[in-house]
């Protein structure tokens, strides 16, 4: 049982190093998504100060943005990980008799949701400084 549990053991901390790679990963990918609609969207961010959106006002909207794609991916993740072990479950009952419950949520679910809230406003923090940073003159005579 000891053999079995050290084996176990050794697949569990590789399992949680590349989840540790798949958020610095996903990390990564939102403040890329960002970096790049903001390069995209320059123009209609100085359009937006033009009408009176003051630096704070983008400032917020951009985290704002980064804050909905962590929470929808969150969620998508959350969904499509119970919605396997559910088919995970159901394969199982008629194989073997185990008897699985794929929708109960787990108090480290929480953590995660707190993680990548947090991950979401850190990846989107760059871009939204140069968002509200962004030059009306320069950025509308361009286009």
């Amino acid at each position: 049982i000891n053999r079995l549990y050290e084996l176990v053991g050794t697949g569990e901390q590789a399992l949680r190093v590349l989840a540790l790679v798949i958020i610095l990963v996903s990390g990564l990918s939102i403040f890329i998504s960002l970096f790049t609609s903001l390069k995209e969207r320059r123009y209609e961010l100085a359009l937006m100060r033009v009408q009176g959106a003051g630096q704070p006002k983008l400032f917020f909207l951009i985290v704002l943005e980064g804050l909905l794609l962590a929470i929808m991916g969150y969620l998508g993740g959350m969904l499509l990980s119970h919605g396997g072990m559910q088919l995970l479950a159901n394969k199982l009952k008629q194989t073997y008799g185990y008897d699985f419950s794929a929708w109960t949520f787990l108090p480290q679910e929480a953590y995660l949701f707190i993680g990548s809230i947090v991950l979401g406003i850190i990846a989107a923090v760059i871009p939204a400084i140069q968002a509200a940073r962004t030059d009306i003159a320069d950025t509308l005579t361009r286009n």
